[in-house]
């Protein structure tokens, strides 16, 4: 023997000894000590939400439903709304009849109205690290293809690429004969109306859109500069005994007055005043649950914009459903939830933005930051379809949809199946008891008593 291969059999012996005086498993049986695997308790995180099991196929006959529905009397208008729009892919062309029988309610309509919650033009540059929504300015051809012609535009998401992406964003719409309100290159410019006439009726239309938010980031320094139309907050201090104060939370008294003012010259012009508030006064519901329940100062809001002469008033921004009140013979609708939600399609997620939003890269809240975040709430919806007729609403409905939440669909609208268009249709029962509101489930779409 060598010394070579002496000093390769010392080192074995050494090896051995060191394994025994361990009490590590030797032999045959020898198993490598268990890994302890890192995990993440979500039982308690504000990104977790139920995962629902998939649902039997269903049968349905989409286009004889809705060809049903679209049977229409001499001289109705058919008005159709949605919420919050955010989307970046083609999902006009989809050939599953759960997508085109929702689309054709609103291709078929004489109004069809949603919040564009993001942007059209070709200024990548960004005004924040995240959370910046932008699709090419040819893009609003696939916002007119699904159906929508009139869009709000007051939102936190209208200004994510500046002052240029606005002008772009203005032009496509213009260019595509979108009507649209609530931003402009002045501010008066944003609180103007978008208007539009169905000529066979001899109907006016017109739509004023406005952006609440819980702070001022939005407020208008440069009237003659482009920016949004906004209800910014005010907090009003109160002496209580004892020498405390209390502070309380509103919107701005003259941005109110304002507000009406626009309702009140809009009606001057037109026939049917709607108002689509973007009520971003809450916390998101990613940090203090989902806000269902609407806050004490936008119902006063929104009854003011009907007592200016408001005739439909359309809320958005909150993501998830409201209830509906009949507040003076005239509807308002808290909130209609979302509508298209891709608002996690990018290209790819740069490492800054798991940084910028958490703070920590490592942290292993960071492993699901893309990933089912959501509640189940924030992927369904109801289509607005209302009857107008001789300037009057005549009938109220409600079509259920739910928003695909994985997959390559991620984000995209379809009808509801029968059990989640019940279950849906009793959440809005529940939510508008508070306004005496009666809604009656008639299968697969639900009507509104008034």
């Amino acid at each position: 023997m060598n010394a070579g291969q002496l000093s390769r059999l010392k080192r074995i012996a050494m090896l051995f000894v060191a394994v025994v005086g361990l009490g590590l498993p030797t032999g045959a049986h020898a198993q490598a000590p268990e890994q302890k695997k890192l995990t993440w308790d979500q039982s308690n995180s504000v990104y977790n939400r139920r995962i629902r099991p998939p649902e039997p196929a269903e049968r349905i006959n989409w286009e004889e439903r809705v060809t049903g529905m679209l049977k229409e009397e001499p001289g109705d208008i058919i008005v159709t709304g949605v919420g919050d729009m955010i989307f970046n892919e083609q999902i006009s062309n989809l050939p599953d009849p759960g997508h085109q029988q929702l689309f054709r309610l609103m291709q078929e309509a004489d109004i069809a109205y949603g919040n564009l919650e993001f942007s059209l033009n070709e200024h990548p540059e960004a005004q924040r690290p995240f959370y910046n929504f932008r699709a090419p300015t040819d893009f609003v051809w696939e916002v007119a293809a699904i159906g929508i012609n009139m869009v709000s535009m007051a939102n936190n998401h209208a200004l994510d690429f500046g002052p240029e992406g606005l002008r772009d964003c203005l032009k496509a719409l213009d260019r595509a004969q979108i009507t649209h309100a609530g931003a402009g290159l002045t501010l008066a410019a944003a609180r103007e109306p978008g208007t539009t006439g169905v000529q066979s009726q001899k109907t006016r239309f017109a739509l004023l859109s406005y952006m609440r938010y819980w702070t001022q980031k939005y407020r208008c320094t440069d009237p003659n500069a482009p920016c949004l139309a906004t209800i910014n907050p005010a907090t009003i201090l109160v002496a209580k005994e004892g020498g405390k104060v209390e502070a309380i939370e509103g919107p701005l008294e003259s941005d109110i007055e304002a507000m009406e003012d626009d309702v009140v010259m809009a009606k001057r012009h037109s026939d049917i005043v709607m108002v689509s508030p973007h009520n971003h006064d809450l916390s998101h519901h990613r940090v203090y649950g989902v806000q269902d329940i609407t806050p004490p100062n936008d119902e006063i809001m929104y009854r003011r914009a009907i007592d200016a002469g408001a005739d439909i008033v359309i809320g958005t921004g909150p993501h998830v459903l409201r209830g509906i009140e009949f507040y003076k013979g005239k509807p308002i609708f808290y909130s209609i939830s979302n509508f298209i939600y891709q608002y996690r399609t990018p290209d790819k997620i740069p490492i800054d933005l798991i940084h910028q939003r958490d703070g920590e890269i490592a942290r292993p809240t960071n492993v699901s930051v893309w990933d089912r975040r959501d509640p189940e709430v924030i992927f369904e919806g109801a289509l607005l379809r209302m009857t107008v007729n001789q300037e009057k609403l005549r009938k109220i409905q409600l079509i259920p949809f739910t928003i695909d939440d994985e997959g390559p669909l991620y984000g995209v609208p379809r009808l509801a199946s029968t059990k989640r268009c019940k279950e849906i249709i009793e959440r809005l029962q529940k939510l508008s008891e508070p306004y005496k509101t009666t809604i009656l489930n008639k299968g697969w779409y639900a009507e509104v008593q008034f």
